[in-house]
């Protein structure tokens, strides 16, 4: 097929276009992807925040999570690109303590966070939406024994661990670099060997204790606007979800066993969302209502946001 993106949603002024959304979506099963609108699923891209759960997943390989006593708000928090709230906060000030971590050692930027609706003072490393991955990183340093400077280094023992995690889970070998904006390394891999890591991810029994905190603490995972956090409570956590900048998210239907990945090609957190609930509402994984959004300006409405993609 053509490796491009496909025309997804655009706003139109009276019937004119306005603007569009450009993006790639994909249905899978265990055996095959089969449906595939947009690119090339033979095309690699970086994962983004999607590597989260792959990341974290270097726990399971070791009884950190038993020799920690990690609570199931602590193992959702791990996975999460958090909104940083007041109760996210409270989680990893309360890890860090627990476990002798200092802040200075968190090799991240300070950031506004994602939910401003109470913050009012200083922004902090503890805000950035990736502070818990790094934490997680740390801690698994410390539990190993290894140097907890320079983990964000690709050469880093922890950095190698999750490499060689993704690349079993992926059963690609990963030798393209690059590198987050939270300044952790990135691998890409093709989109079926994304969609290839989340099945043997989901299936894997010990990955379970980490699924089901996330499946629980839905808002611990993500948090006030999130979509994937929005994804698990309106399925009543049938579905798992997982956003990534860059335009990407995954839900993993539990019930079906499929899983559904769009990618899109502009990073619109907005056209996102219509487009994703559109989807599972027409593949009948969500029944909610069509979501439609009209443009105003000085209480005049003048632009509509119309669905192109025809599933």
């Amino acid at each position: 097929m053509e490796n491009a993106a496909t025309i997804l949603l655009s706003t139109k002024r009276e019937g004119a276009i306005d603007s569009q959304y450009y993006g790639s979506i994909y249905l899978a099963n265990r055996k095959e992807i089969f449906k595939e609108y947009g690119f090339n699923k033979k095309t690699n891209f970086y994962l983004r925040s999607l590597a989260k759960p792959l990341q974290a997943a270097i726990m399971c390989d070791t009884d950190i999570i038993k020799d920690y006593k990690f609570t199931q708000k602590e193992l959702a928090i791990f996975c999460a690109s958090h909104a940083g709230d007041i109760q996210h906060i409270k989680i990893l000030k309360n890890i860090l303590k627990k476990h002798h971590i200092k802040i200075k050692d968190i090799n991240i930027e300070p950031q506004i966070p994602l939910d401003t609706r109470h913050f009012k003072g200083k922004k902090t490393k503890l805000h950035n939406n990736c502070s818990a991955k790094h934490i997680m990183m740390l801690l698994m340093s410390q539990y190993k024994g290894f140097d907890l400077k320079n983990y964000t280094n690709e050469k880093h023992p922890v950095q190698q661990l999750i490499k060689k995690k993704q690349e079993e889970l992926s059963g690609q070998k990963c030798t393209k670099l690059s590198f987050d904006g939270c300044g952790t390394p990135l691998w890409a891999i093709s989109i079926e060997n994304i969609i290839k890591a989340y099945f043997n991810l989901i299936k894997s029994k010990k990955f379970a204790p980490i699924l089901n905190s996330i499946l629980k603490y839905p808002d611990i995972f993500a948090g006030y606007n999130r979509l994937d956090g929005e994804i698990i409570k309106l399925s009543k956590g049938k579905l798992f979800s997982k956003v990534g900048a860059g335009g990407f998210v995954i839900i993993y239907n539990l019930e079906k066993d499929e899983i559904l990945l769009v990618k899109m090609t502009q990073n619109n957190n907005e056209a996102r969302k219509l487009i994703t609930f559109d989807i599972l509402n027409k593949l009948n994984w969500l029944d909610i209502e069509p979501i439609e959004y009209e443009l105003n300006q000085k209480k005049q409405k003048v632009a509509k946001y119309c669905y192109e993609f025809k599933l």
